[in-house]
This record gives C-alpha cells, structure tokens and sequence, in this order.
C-alpha cells in the first residue's frame, strides 16, 4: 500500500480489465484556490466538485497541455472554471452575483446541491488539446449537481456506461477543504475480451462492480487517514484489482505580465488608451489574484 496521499489521482483496473477508473482527493490544493478568494461556502463547494471532476476527467484522456472545465450560466454564478495542465497544475476561480447568491442560498435552503437555484440554464464544457487538435464536449445544466450532468454526458454523447460517487467537505475548524471521489467505466467488449467470457458475464460483473462503488460512503471519500489504494481495496478486493502510477497535483497559475501584454494587444489602440489612468493600466489575475501594473510603452505604443 502508498502512503494516505492527498492531492492525488490513483488509476486503477478491475476484472481483467474489464472496467477500469481513478480515484482522487483534493486538500490542500482547494484550500488555496478557493481560500485566496475568499469563497461563500456556497459557491466553494461547487468549485470544489468542479476540481475533482477535472482531476477525474482529465485522467480519463489523452491531451496535451491543459485540460479545461467551464460552466456558464444565466444563475448567480455565472461562471465557473477550473483547468489541469499535463504536469499536475490546477487552478479555478468563480464569479458570481453576491445579491443573486444570498437568494439561491435561501431558495435551495443552504442546499448546494440544488444546481438550478445557482447555475438557472447553462452549459458544462471540457476542453482537451491534443496532437494539435483542441476537443470539446458540452452539456446542459440539467441534472441535479455537476457530477450528474457529467454522468449524463457520458452515457448520453459518449455511450460509456460510467458511475461517479463523490463528496466534499467544508472547512469546519479542525481541517480545510476536502473533496474526492471514485469514478468507475466499463470497457467496450471488444475481441480481445470475447477471449476472457461471455459478455453476459462482462455485464454480471459491472453491475456488481456499480453496486460496489454505490455502497461508498461520504465520509470514506473524505478520510484523509484511509489511503486510496486502501479505499479502492475495500470496494474491489475481489474483482482483479490492479493500479497504476498516481498522478500528484498542486496549485500552479500559468499568469505571467507577457501573457498580459499579449492579451492586451488584443485591444484597439483607442480600448488601451481608455483603460489608462493615472499613467499606467492595472489588472488583475482573475485565478491567482496577482495584479501587473503596465504602461502603453510596456504594449509597444
């Protein structure tokens, strides 16, 4: 067994590869994303799902570079993104409507996983790059949380039968964010598994293997003193369980004042010109909340 990781992805096969997935836990890593901003509980719960989902999506594919997930909405919060790049950065950040917020926070009665009362109609995106090619899939905010609009995405766009149980866990005075989950997908029965079994038998064993992973408990997901090969182990000590090499992950902001000034060239002359004052054009980070300060001659002008 590893170490009771945190910050990690833990991939792993079950029943001759029939069915394979990660399992992740994120700490310290929400605390400073949503912690820098200061967050409502509310809307850092939600960040929070979002990362996981990510570390859990981005596992699942190939890419090159970053993998994105983006929600936007006409709710009161409008926007939420979190990304991971290849080497284990993650970084997110949300914008939302404090007044709009208090009153999805009283409709959905300190709920958050009530998505209409927060998000109203919207779209999940994740976007992928890889051999130069940039990949998107997109679905509706139309499911009772985030994790389930992905599930549905899944098994409606992808036709992969995939399960997902996951929790998270606010600050409460004795430790920091905590979120995680186990996410579970059947492989296609193709040639190679014809030679194992039947795919009656294929089917018999992902349906034990769902009903496995459903009987997972919140506050398993979220103990930190319980490893995830040792959580994995529990559910499926029986079915064939192999891992593979773990992926750690930190906070890591790509900003930089180049990316800044390249942004800012976007801009007609006239647009600069307007956002100077006293002299020079300040703007901020909206990830890591790191300001630049830079004058038209830093543009080139």
């Amino acid at each position: 067994m590893t170490d009771t990781s945190e910050n990690i992805v833990q991939p792993y096969l079950i029943d001759n590869g029939m069915s394979r997935g990660q399992a992740v836990r994120l700490t310290t890593v929400l605390d400073t994303i949503i912690g820098q901003h200061g967050y409502p509980e509310s809307v850092g719960k939600f960040l929070a799902e979002a990362s996981v989902l990510t570390a859990l999506l981005a596992s699942s594919v190939k890419y090159d570079g970053v993998f994105t997930l983006q929600i936007q909405s006409e709710g009161a919060i409008s926007m939420l993104a979190v990304d991971l790049t290849t080497d284990g950065k993650m970084r997110g950040y949300a914008r939302f409507d404090e007044s709009a917020l208090k009153q999805a926070e009283q409709a959905s009665d300190g709920k958050t996983g009530a998505l209409s009362s927060y998000f109203g109609k919207g779209t999940l995106a994740f976007t992928t790059e890889h051999g130069g090619q940039t990949y998107q899939g997109i679905v509706a905010l139309e499911q009772s949380s985030l994790t389930d609009c992905v599930l549905n995405y899944f098994r409606q766009s992808e036709q992969i039968d995939t399960e997902i149980r996951l929790a998270v866990g606010a600050p409460d005075g004795k430790h920091g964010w905590i979120a995680g989950a186990v996410l579970l997908q059947k492989m296609p029965f193709d040639k190679k598994a014809a030679e194992l079994l039947k795919k009656e038998e294929a089917d018999d064993l992902w349906t034990t293997a769902s009903v496995l992973l459903e009987s997972l408990r919140d506050f398993e997901i979220l103990d930190t003193t319980l490893g995830l090969e040792q959580l994995l182990y529990r559910l499926f000590h029986l079915n064939d369980l192999h891992f593979f090499a773990t992926k750690r992950i930190e906070f890591g902001c790509r900003c930089s004042q180049e990316k800044v000034i390249k942004m800012l060239q976007r801009f007609s002359p006239q647009d600069r010109k307007d956002m100077v004052v006293d002299g020079v054009i300040k703007t901020q980070c909206r990830f890591c909340g790191k300001s630049y300060t830079l004058t038209l001659k830093d543009l080139g002008e």
